[in-house]
C-alpha cells in the first residue's frame, strides 16, 4: 500500500481506495475531487468520490470527510489525530453511541499522526451544535444520558487497560496541554475575551496550579472512558433530536466529572446552568445507576463536579488558530462564572 501521506496533496485516488479496501474489499476509487478544507485543531477535508463496481456494490457514499493531523494549525496537535484514529479503529465498534460512521483509518508508522475517513453527516442529515445556540434543558439531559452510556461501558473495569493507546489523562496529560495553553496567558489577556475574567481569576500562578492539580489527580485515579472535549461545538443532532458526539481526539482514561462538568458549563447560558445544574447532575447519576453502575452519592459527585470546572478556564486562553474570538468570549463568560459560582479554585487548592 502507498505509505502514510506527508501532506493533504499527497492523498490521491490510489491511497484513498487502498484505505477503504481494508473494510470494503475490492474497492477502488475512480474519482477523487477535493471540496471544503477546514483547518483548526485538526485538518478536515471533504471529498467527492466515484468507485469501481466493488465500491458501488458496497454502497459506498458519494462524499466522505477525512480528518487528519496533517497541516494542523499547531504542530503539537498532530498527536491528537493518532488517538482519534485508534479510537475509531479499536474502541468505537463496541460502543452504543451516536458517532460518525468510520470508513477507514490510517496511523503513521511512528504514531505521530493519524487519519480517519468518516461519513458526511450532512447526508443523514444532522444539525451541528453552535456556541451561539445554547443547548436547551431537555437536550442537555439527552447529552448527559449519552455520556453516561460512554462512562458506564468500562466503569472501574480492567478492560480500561486493554488498549495501549488509551492512557490515563490521555494526550491532555502526556502532551501537557495545560502548560501549552497557560503559555498563551499574555496573548489572551490582551484580547476581548478577558473582559469576562474577574480579578479573582487573574492570578496566573493560582489558575495554573489548580488546573495542573486536576489533571494530575485524574490521571492518577482513572474511573472510566472519557470523551475529553464534549463542548457544544462537538455535538450534533439527528432529525429525531438524538444527540451525537464528534472529535474523539482527547479520549482517555479519566474521571466522569470531566465530561459532565465540561458539557453542562460550556453548553448552556450562565443563567440556565445555575438554574439546572443540580437536577442535571442528579439525572446523570440516575442514568449511571440504570446502566448497572454503582454511582457516587450526590454530595460526593457535586464535589467532583465543582473541581472539574477548573478545566473550563482554558477556554479563555485558546489561541485564535483554534477558535474564533467570539466563541472564546462566550466560553470565557461561561467558564469564569462557573468557577466563581462554584468556588472551584478553593476546592482544588485548599
Amino acid at each position: 500500500m502507498t505509505g502514510f501521506p506527508a501532506s493533504i496533496d499527497a492523498i490521491d485516488r490510489d491511497w484513498f481506495g487502498q484505505c477503504l479496501a481494508r473494510n470494503f474489499p475490492g474497492t477502488q476509487v475512480t474519482r477523487l475531487d477535493r471540496g471544503t478544507i477546514i483547518s483548526g485543531t485538526a485538518t478536515k477535508v471533504e471529498y467527492f468520490l466515484g468507485y469501481n463496481d466493488a465500491g458501488q456494490a458496497h454502497a459506498l457514499p458519494a462524499s466522505l470527510w477525512l480528518k487528519c493531523g496533517l497541516e494542523t494549525q499547531l504542530a503539537e496537535q498532530a498527536a491528537h489525530s493518532t488517538i482519534e484514529a485508534f479510537f475509531f479503529r479499536d474502541l468505537a465498534p463496541s460502543l452504543t453511541l451516536n458517532i460518525p460512521k468510520p470508513y477507514g483509518t490510517e496511523i503513521a508508522p511512528d504514531q505521530a499522526s493519524g487519519i480517519v475517513i468518516y461519513e458526511d453527516l450532512n447526508l443523514r442529515p444532522v444539525t451541528f451544535g453552535n456556541q451561539d445556540t445554547p443547548v436547551p434543558p431537555d437536550r442537555m439531559d439527552a447529552i448527559l444520558a449519552m455520556l453516561a452510556r460512554l462512562h458506564a461501558a468500562h466503569w472501574r473495569s480492567p478492560s480500561l487497560n486493554q488498549w495501549e493507546w488509551l492512557k490515563p489523562g490521555g494526550v491532555i496529560h502526556s502532551n501537557n496541554v495545560t502548560g501549552q495553553f497557560m503559555g498563551f496567558w499574555d496573548y489572551a489577556t490582551g484580547r476581548p475575551r478577558f473582559d469576562a475574567i474577574p480579578d479573582a481569576l487573574r492570578d496566573k500562578g493560582r489558575i495554573g496550579a489548580a488546573i495542573h492539580q486536576l489533571v494530575r489527580d485524574d490521571a492518577a485515579n482513572p474511573i472510566c472512558v472519557v470523551h475529553g472535549d464534549p463542548h457544544v461545538g462537538n455535538q450534533f443532532y439527528d432529525t429525531n433530536g438524538a444527540p451525537g458526539l464528534l472529535d474523539w481526539a482527547t479520549i482517555m482514561q479519566g474521571h466522569w466529572a470531566w465530561d459532565v462538568s465540561y458539557a453542562i458549563i460550556s453548553s448552556q447560558t450562565v443563567e440556565q446552568r445555575r438554574a439546572c445544574q443540580h437536577e442535571q447532575l442528579a439525572r446523570y447519576l440516575k442514568q449511571l445507576e440504570g446502566l448497572g453502575v454503582q454511582a457516587p452519592d450526590f454530595e460526593a459527585a457535586w464535589r467532583d463536579y465543582v473541581r472539574h470546572a477548573a478545566w473550563m478556564f482554558l477556554f479563555a486562553l485558546c489561541p485564535a488558530e483554534l477558535q474564533p474570538e467570539p466563541m472564546c468570549i462566550r466560553n470565557a463568560e461561561r467558564a469564569a462564572a462557573a468557577i466563581i459560582d462554584l468556588g472551584t479554585l478553593d476546592a482544588l487548592l485548599t
